[in-house]
């Protein structure tokens, strides 16, 4: 397709440039005939020989016959000067046995209005070659119409230009008249037939055919024929077939080198993106992989990654720069590893200053209310019982003022001590309130509570003020029992209730239990 547009694109040029001289070749022509028809010579001899007596005439007709064959031998081109009449009547000629020539009937008219009239090239059986005829009007001083200067030309002197090295595109040239004969071709093998007539190209179908794409064709060459690629140009005036055409062989014998050529730039071209490609994939794709692997491994979190290179272009450098990176994460991850454990340790140390009490280390209140939540709602699901104990030092403020705070500290502390050392590990031990403390013992009953709290009241009165030794009298406890009750729905109200014991322990003369037992096991005692 490609090489069909690029023949088209040529052949039409050259028929272009074809039509293009044989205008200019034309008009030159043109020039000198009008140039010839408005000599006096030959304006007063037409006149004197349509006007003078037979014999005077014969004179006047010699004597143009006479200037037109001394300018004819100065013309090269020129094969033929005839001066005709207003009727066509031959008047005078450069030779003594005239050939036909065509004039059209209205010729007056054309030439009044154009200034000339060109008679359709056409292959001329006399002279055995193709000629133009141009008739260019005779006048008078007031431009009156006397006759006409007839010029016949050698269309082969339009060979040299039909066709040029240089300038025209490349193809050979054939002129057709307009009975499609081959009259003229700028190839010199071209031949006539033995008889010296046109050959006849084709039919008017093909001609139209060549008009629109390029053809194959067959043109004589010599004693044969050679197969050709051709295409037509249509000229109006003169009326005249131009066909441009190339050898069918070099046109794709060039095709078929361009095309080796391209296959082998191609094959060169692959080569060398294998060879580069090769190349990049050992200096680019490698390095590349063993980053992706290394970059794997970060992600996983080994920022252990150490990769080797010996290259100095942009991948080593981002190497290097991939180590400095691991490097640095591998430092930023310690230093994140120590902060992170610091913070879980003041985290810890945190949550435990936030649920203990500063001065006993025994669980605030706060803690206190959710321990205690926490049992209920245990007891509500599976109906285990548990004990609370609320446990006050007899007469602490008195003590407090006689020794000082920081006795009274102490002995918090001691008491504190003593009450973590009777109970489970399951229970739980909280400071309620200045001399105040609360004991939680799970899944315990009203009497195994007793038992505990009379254990802790004994260990408290082994406590001696080893600081101070001011201590003179025994630190005694005053302790309140409730065991878990169904209608202990509230925080508030079992307190209330373990709070009530407290106060039937102090009323009752202090150093002493005092247990509020279940309703149900009261009931029954």
């Amino acid at each position: 397709m490609m090489i069909k547009e690029n023949l088209t694109r040529e052949l039409r040029a050259l028929t272009n440039y074809a039509d293009h001289e044989l205008n200019l070749w034309i008009k030159e022509q043109i020039y000198t005939v009008r140039e010839l028809s408005h000599s006096k010579i030959l304006t007063e001899g037409v006149v004197l020989a349509s006007q003078s007596q037979k014999d005077k005439s014969a004179r006047q007709k010699a004597f143009i016959e006479h200037y037109l064959k001394s300018v004819s031998d100065k013309l090269d081109t020129v094969l033929v000067l005839t001066a005709i009449d207003t009727n066509g009547q031959i008047l005078a000629s450069t030779i003594d046995f005239q050939d036909t020539i065509p004039i059209p009937r209205n010729w007056t008219e054309a030439a009044s209005i154009q200034g000339n009239v060109i008679v359709p090239p056409h292959w001329n059986k006399l002279y055995a070659t193709a000629t133009l005829s141009i008739l260019v009007p005779i006048l008078s001083l007031d431009d009156y119409i006397l006759g006409a200067l007839v010029a016949t030309f050698d269309l082969k002197n339009i060979h040299a230009s039909l066709k040029d090295s240089i300038k025209s595109p490349l193809g050979e040239i054939l002129i057709l008249d307009r009975d499609n004969r081959i009259m003229l071709s700028s190839d010199d093998r071209f031949l006539h037939d033995s008889k010296n007539d046109a050959i006849l190209f084709h039919d008017a179908e093909d001609l139209k055919q060549l008009e629109i794409n390029p053809e194959v064709l067959q043109i004589p060459r010599g004693i044969g024929s050679e197969k050709v690629i051709g295409l037509a140009y249509v000229s109006a005036n003169p009326p005249i077939t131009i066909i441009a055409h190339r050898s069918y062989d070099s046109v794709y014998a060039a095709w078929k080198q361009q095309r080796d050529l391209f296959v082998s730039l191609v094959g060169a071209i692959l080569a060398i993106v294998a060879i580069i490609a090769f190349k990049m994939g050992h200096a680019i794709v490698v390095p590349l992989q063993k980053l992706i692997l290394a970059t794997e491994d970060i992600v996983k979190g080994n920022f252990n990654v150490d990769l080797k290179t010996s290259q100095r272009n942009e991948l080593g450098k981002l190497t290097q720069m991939f180590n400095q990176m691991a490097d640095k994460l591998q430092r930023n991850q310690i230093e994140i590893t120590s902060a992170s454990n610091t913070m879980q340790e003041k985290n810890k140390l945190l949550e435990t200053l936030s649920v203990t009490d500063s001065l006993t280390g025994l669980f605030n209140r706060s803690k206190l209310n959710s321990i205690i939540n926490d049992q209920l709602a245990r007891f509500s699901r599976n109906n285990r019982p548990f004990a609370i104990l609320m446990i006050d030092i007899d007469y602490f403020k008195a003590l407090n003022d006689s020794l000082g705070h920081i006795a009274g500290d102490e002995i918090i502390v001691s008491v504190a001590q003593k009450i973590s050392h009777c109970i489970r590990s399951v229970d739980f031990a909280a400071r309620y309130g200045g001399d105040e403390f609360v004991v939680i013992l799970t899944e315990t009953v009203a009497e195994e509570a007793i038992k505990t709290a009379e254990r802790i009241r004994s260990h408290v009165a082994n406590i001696q003020n080893n600081e101070s030794n001011k201590l003179t009298k025994t630190v005694t406890l005053s302790i309140g029992i409730v065991q878990s009750e169904n209608e202990d729905t509230s925080l508030t109200h079992l307190l209330s209730r373990v709070d009530s014991a407290l106060y039937q322990a102090k009323h009752a003369g202090r150093n002493q239990t005092y247990c509020i037992r279940p309703k149900l096991l009261a009931a029954n005692g």
